[in-house]
C-alpha cells in the first residue's frame, strides 16, 4: 500500500489515535489516563488540522551572571518563561474526522489564520483551549504525498498588554509638602523670635500663655461629642453603621476592626487618644518654657496637631476638628513699650506656628478623606484651598517667602489630589419620591444594587433605614 494510502486511512488526530490505541491493545493493555477519550481536535483561530507531534518548550526566565575569574555562575530568576507549543501537523483533502475540503483551500485558511493580527485561540489537543500569538508556520508538499499536506506550526503563549506607566502618588506628595511647611514654619518662627526672645522672662511667659490657650483649644475639641461618637464606627455591624461619620466614601472604604472587638474596646482606645492629646499639650507647655529651643518647641507643637488629628477616626471629623484648631487666634497685647513689643512679636509668632502645624495635619487629613462625589471632592478641594490661601497671604504680608512657597505647593498638592480621586465620581442629583420607602428597595431601584443601601442611608441622612425621606441628593449613578 502507497503512503498516500495509508496517510489517507489515517486521516487526522483521530486516526492517528485509534492506530495507537489498537497497538496498546494488541500488547495487552489500554493507553494509561484514558488519553485517547482527552483528545481533541486540533485548530488555530478555528481552522481544524491533524496533529502528527507536539512538542512544548517550559522553563524559568532566567538571566545567567557570569564573571571573569570565578568558576561559578549567578542565576537571576527574572519569572515564569513564555510557554512554546511546537506542532507537527497536517492537512488531508476530505478528511474523515474534520473535513475540511480541498487541501489547498484548507492551507490557504491556515495561512491567513496565521498571518491576522493579533492573539488568537489554538485548541491543543491534550491542553486545550490556550491564547497564543502565531510565531511561525511551515507547509511542506511532496509530489509523491498528493493531497497530504505537512505544516510545522510554532506558537508562544499569549499575554496580558501590560506597560508600566510613570505616575506620581498624590498621597506621597501631600506627606511631602506637609513635612515641608513643618520645617518651613519652625524656620520661620525661629527668625521671628530671635530678638524678641532676649528682651526676659516676660516674653518667655508669654509663649507659655500662647501655648496653653492653644492645649485647652486642643482638650476642648477631643471632648467633641460628634468626633467620640466617630471612634466606634469602625465596629463590625449595623451599630458601627449607624454610628459613621459623614463622609460617606469613609464609610464605604473603611476597614472594619476584627469581629472580636467590642464598643468596649474601642471607647477605651479613644481614651488613650483624649490621653494622648493631653500628654501632648503639657509637653508642649513644658517646651515654652524653652522657647529658644525652637526645634524642640515646634516639635512639641507638631506632636499636639497629630495628637489630635489621630483621635479623630473618621476622616470627616479629623478635618472639621484640624480647621478649628487652625483658626486658633490669642488676644493681642495692649502695650506700647519694648517688653510689650517684645510679648506681641512672641504671641503671633507663636500662633502663626500653631495654626500651621494644623494646617500642615490638615493637608495629611485630606489624603484619608474618601470623597463620595465629584462634588464633594470640589467642594473640600474649594474649602481646603480657602484655607490654605488665607495663611499664604498671611504669610506673604509678613515677608516669610518660604512658609509662602510651601503653602502653595500644598494648595496644589491638595488640588490634584482630590481631583485624582475624586474627578472621575459620580454627580451628586436631586431624588424624589411618593412615600417614606426602605433604603433597601431605593438602592434596587437606584442603581440595581441593593449592596448600596448602607451609603444611601448616610446621604439622605434617614432618620431610619425603613422611611427614607421623600426627597433627598445622593450620587446620580
Amino acid at each position: 500500500m502507497g503512503q498516500a494510502k495509508i496517510l489517507n486511512a489515517v486521516g487526522s488526530i483521530g486516526g492517528v489515535a485509534s492506530a495507537a490505541s489498537a497497538l496498546a491493545g494488541a500488547l495487552g493493555g489500554d493507553l494509561p489516563g484514558d488519553w485517547q477519550s482527552s483528545l481533541r481536535q486540533a485548530s488555530y483561530r478555528g481552522v481544524p488540522f491533524g496533529v502528527l507531534a507536539g512538542e512544548v518548550t517550559f522553563g524559568r526566565k532566567n538571566a545567567v551572571h557570569r564573571y571573569p575569574k570565578r568558576d561559578g555562575v549567578w542565576v537571576e530568576d527574572m519569572g515564569r518563561e513564555a510557554r512554546l507549543y511546537h506542532l507537527t501537523a497536517f492537512l488531508v483533502e476530505n478528511s474523515a474526522v474534520y473535513g475540511g475540503g480541498g487541501v489547498v483551500g484548507q492551507r490557504d485558511r491556515l495561512i491567513r489564520a496565521f498571518e491576522t493580527a493579533g492573539d488568537g485561540e489554538l485548541v491543543h489537543p491534550t491542553l486545550g483551549r490556550v491564547k497564543v500569538s502565531a510565531l511561525e508556520g511551515h507547509s511542506l508538499e511532496r509530489w509523491d504525498t498528493g493531497r497530504y499536506f505537512e505544516l510545522t506550526l510554532v506558537f508562544i503563549e499569549a499575554g496580558e498588554r501590560r506597560f508600566p506607566t510613570n505616575g506620581t502618588s498624590t498621597g506621597d506628595a501631600l506627606s511631602a509638602v506637609a513635612d515641608s511647611l513643618n520645617a518651613a514654619s519652625v524656620l520661620s518662627f525661629a527668625k521671628q523670635i530671635l530678638s524678641a526672645v532676649k528682651l526676659g522672662a516676660a516674653v518667655v511667659q508669654q509663649a507659655v500663655s500662647t501655648a496653653l490657650g492653644w492645649y485647652v483649644a486642643a482638650v476642648g475639641l477631643v471632648h467633641d461629642v460628634k468626633r467620640f461618637f466617630g471612634a466606634v464606627s469602625t465596629l463590625a455591624g449595623n451599630f458601627g453603621r449607624l454610628f459613621g461619620g459623614g463622609n460617606s466614601g469613609y464609610s464605604a472604604a473603611a476597614k472594619k476592626v476584627k469581629q472580636s472587638t467590642t464598643v468596649g474596646d474601642l471607647i477605651r482606645n479613644d481614651a488613650a487618644a483624649r490621653t494622648a492629646v493631653t500628654q501632648a499639650g503639657v509637653a508642649l507647655v513644658a517646651a515654652a518654657g524653652h522657647v529658644s529651643d525652637t526645634a524642640t518647641f515646634g516639635a512639641k507643637a507638631q506632636g499636639l496637631a497629630a495628637a489630635l488629628a489621630a483621635s479623630a477616626v473618621d476622616p470627616d471629623d479629623r478635618i472639621r476638628l484640624l480647621l478649628s484648631l487652625g483658626s486658633y487666634q490669642p488676644d493681642s497685647a495692649n502695650t506700647s513699650s519694648a517688653i510689650g513689643v517684645a510679648m506681641a512679636t512672641m504671641q503671633s509668632a507663636c500662633a502663626d506656628l500653631f495654626r500651621r502645624c494644623a494646617v500642615s495635619q490638615l493637608i495629611l487629613a485630606v489624603g484619608a478623606f474618601q470623597p463620595r462625589s465629584a462634588d464633594e471632592a470640589s467642594g473640600m478641594a474649594a474649602m481646603v484651598s480657602d484655607v490654605l490661601a488665607a495663611e499664604a497671604l498671611r504669610a506673604g504680608d509678613q515677608g516669610e517667602d518660604d512658609v509662602y512657597l510651601q503653602l502653595m505647593a500644598a494648595n496644589k498638592a491638595v488640588v490634584a489630589d482630590l481631583k485624582a480621586r475624586g474627578g472621575n465620581l459620580a454627580a451628586v442629583a436631586d431624588f424624589g419620591f411618593s412615600d417614606n420607602l426602605p433604603a433597601l428597595m431605593l438602592a434596587q431601584r437606584m442603581y440595581r444594587d441593593p449592596s448600596r443601601s448602607d451609603d444611601l442611608i448616610v446621604q439622605a441622612d434617614a432618620v431610619h433605614p425603613a422611611f427614607m425621606p421623600t426627597k433627598f441628593k445622593a450620587l446620580a449613578s
